[in-house]
């Protein structure tokens, strides 16, 4: 019964102090996020090889994962410009991206809304002023790879295409619930861990944001690269 009240209370003080919480947008179902929840690194895939899968970029260009990979590994972004947590994210990833991608990380965004138009995904991908790579079609079939489960979620593949982490970019941000700063740093620090060839204290959590139906036929919804197609 106490275990009960205590979250029951969580609950009320989340949504009754962060007056500035973030809300789903539309009608799409958000995630539970109270906080930071740790996964148990069997449950979420970790040290799994991630299979070399082909893609478009936004922009039309024809690629796969294991081509973009950088010497340190590549930092798999999901990204949604309706999703409240994935705007309110943009610009501290991209500032991430163009800090480690000097060290040795690239960075690819999957966009995973199929009801956005080629000249919405492109705009989005111009606001974030990055160098990163930006997945257009194929990104749903990469999504299942990786197990996304929400517009949160980031995850970082090894040099051997191996995933070491998965989840939270950090704990700042959530519908619902809202912090002044971060306490837990999830992302950056499983960079850093990579950078000085340790193990990833945290590999894998829950994140923040709408729930994402990873189904690679959706894939055939997104805008067609020009002159472009899948062989």
């Amino acid at each position: 019964m106490k275990s009960t009240n205590k979250t029951l209370f969580a609950l009320l003080l989340a949504l009754g102090v962060n007056a500035q919480a973030l809300e789903p947008y539309k009608k799409s179902q958000a995630t539970n996020w109270l906080g930071v929840e740790v996964v148990e690194p069997q449950l979420a895939g970790i040290g799994a090889a991630i299979a070399d899968i082909p893609f478009f970029e936004l922009r039309g260009h024809s690629s796969s994962l294991h081509k973009i990979a950088g010497p340190k590994g590549t930092v798999m972004v999901v990204r949604d410009p309706e999703c409240p947590v994935s705007r309110r994210y943009g610009p501290r990833i991209s500032a991430m991206a163009n800090s480690y991608s000097d060290k040795g990380f690239s960075f690819a965004f999957i966009y995973l809304n199929e009801h956005l138009d080629a000249d919405r995904l492109q705009k989005d991908a111009r606001d974030l002023q990055v160098s990163g790579i930006k997945i257009g079609k194929g990104s749903f079939t990469i999504a299942q790879a990786l197990g996304v489960r929400s517009t949160g979620d980031v995850f970082v593949l090894d040099s051997k295409q191996r995933l070491i982490y998965r989840g939270a970019i950090d704990d700042q941000y959530g519908f619902g619930y809202t912090q002044d700063a971060p306490t837990h740093n999830f992302l950056r620090n499983a960079l850093e861990a990579e950078l000085k060839g340790r193990s990833v204290v945290t590999p894998a959590t829950l994140a923040p944001g709408c729930v994402i139906d990873a189904d690679p036929e959706k894939d055939d919804l997104l805008p067609i690269p020009p002159d472009a197609a899948l062989s």
